[in-house]
């Protein structure tokens, strides 16, 4: 009942740190557009190996692989179109993730009752709330990636190539997922070989050739029998991958995302350090970490193969690594694990009862917050305002004209999509009935040919043709 009570303090404390971005209205740009793709393929627009976005932006949408769009939209066809979908989708990609770290703990541990340890460290990194909150695709890449290692780890108990495919398979999802950003698992056999010396040199290649092999041999076969398939994944190489290496610059420096992550984990760093002081203090043997030092190497190895390779490209951003904090998370948990099962069993058995309030005061407070966020717009507030006022007149499933200067907002689209299934045309010649602009459109001769439409909007006015 003790250890019930530290998984519910766990998960209602990332309830409370993500309810209130994770439940408001708004969300960031690209976020938001898998969403609408999602959402658009549950309705017939687009398809699996072809996602639509608008009819003016990204009619078929290649910048990633589609899996977690499919699975998305199998959630818009059970519930229906709600902003919700895509928040409790985001929401159930996380709660999958803890749940195959607690079975990767129990596995190096054989103590199902502190599973929440890792949870606990993976929580408090920076940006994962973030993510959680925004719909991001690596989200569902972390499920994969997290799920490959446990097969993987299977592996060196028993049927070691049966395991070994399996978690091949599922490394080969994760890359129709994200892309190759999940391929850095292919080095624990080679991280298991060199700090723990289980297997030897030999049997290491092979786990790792047939590791590859079964990652590789799925997405040969869509790409040699499907030819929707095909187009998907060349288009992708070609518009996403070599643009991301060859021309696309969104940092200063290489070692940006390695900065980001060392940033994103100062809490768990500073939570270990307070361990370890206060276990030195109460005269804890410090030498007791050594026990588990062979093994948290093999995660952090992991780790670091999972950050590197990012360097290759200067377009990086923070949730480009997203994957690695729960291998992180469960490889620092396991370094401490010695020192902190002491302190466990004392303070659990002590504070029995302050366990229980606490964890009954951040149920209630979670749950508080996140009720609150029904209805409330969080970000973007004064476009998403707007987008709804307009859709409200032109109607949904329609075109609008825009100004072109107005078509680089993407979140525009995003948005218009989202709520209405509104394409915006920048293209005047295609007259629409419906002309959308703001302040710093060149309207010249616009009277002539549109009336305003008296309507109270922060940013933007809205004309009818005459």
């Amino acid at each position: 009942m003790k250890q019930t009570n530290c998984y519910l303090f766990v998960a209602f404390l990332f309830l409370g740190i993500c309810s209130v971005n994770l439940f408001s209205d708004g969300m960031f740009m690209d976020g938001l557009f898998y969403a609408d793709i999602s959402r658009n393929m549950a309705e017939g627009l687009g398809s699996f190996w072809k996602p639509h976005l608008s009819y003016r932006l990204f009619n078929e949408f290649y910048e990633h692989p589609p899996l977690a769009f499919g699975l998305e939209c199998v959630a818009f066809k059970i519930f229906g179109d709600s902003i919700y979908v895509e928040r409790f989708y985001s929401l159930f990609t996380f709660v999958i993730v803890g749940w195959l770290m607690v079975l990767i703990w129990t596995k190096l541990t054989g103590d199902k009752r502190t599973g929440w340890l890792p949870l606990f460290f993976w929580i408090i990194v920076t940006e994962v709330s973030w993510v959680v909150a925004n719909n991001m695709l690596e989200n569902t890449m972390t499920i994969f990636v997290c799920l490959s290692i446990l097969l993987y780890l299977n592996s060196l108990e028993n049927k070691r190539f049966l395991w070994i495919i399996l978690s091949g398979i599922s490394l080969s999802l994760g890359l129709l997922t994200k892309g190759f950003v999940c391929l850095y698992v292919w080095t624990m056999p080679f991280f298991v070989w060199l700090f723990k010396r289980q297997n030897n040199f030999l049997q290491m290649m092979v786990d790792t050739l047939v590791f590859v092999a079964a990652t590789i041999i799925p997405i040969a076969f869509l790409f040699g029998f499907i030819p929707d398939a095909r187009n998907n994944m060349i288009n992708y190489f070609e518009t996403q991958v070599m643009k991301s290496i060859q021309t696309v610059k969104t940092v200063d420096s290489r070692f940006t995302i390695v900065i980001k992550f060392f940033k994103n984990i100062m809490m768990p760093l500073l939570f270990g350090l307070i361990v370890i002081v206060v276990a030195a203090t109460k005269k804890v043997k410090m030498s007791l970490l050594k026990q588990n030092i062979k093994v948290a190497a093999i995660f952090f190895a992991v780790v670091l193969c999972g950050i590197l390779p990012i360097m290759i490209s200067m377009k990086q951003r923070g949730f480009y690594i997203l994957s690695v904090y729960p291998v992180f998370a469960i490889g620092f948990a396991y370094l401490l694990y010695p020192v902190l099962k002491i302190a466990i069993d004392k303070v659990t058995l002590k504070y029995a009862k302050l366990l229980k309030i606490v964890t009954g005061c951040v149920i209630i407070i979670s749950v508080g917050l996140s009720v609150s966020q029904i209805g409330r717009v969080g970000r973007d507030k004064e476009m998403v305002s707007d987008c709804k006022t307009v859709i409200d007149i032109v109607g949904k499933n329609v075109t609008i004209n825009i100004c072109p200067v107005m078509f680089s907002n993407w979140s525009l689209h995003g948005y218009f999509s989202r709520y209405g299934n509104v394409t915006l045309d920048q293209d005047y010649r295609n007259v629409c009935q419906y002309y959308l602009i703001f302040d710093e459109c060149n309207m010249e001769n616009m009277d002539a040919q549109y009336d305003e439409i008296p309507l109270v909007l922060n940013n933007y006015k809205l004309y009818r043709l005459k």
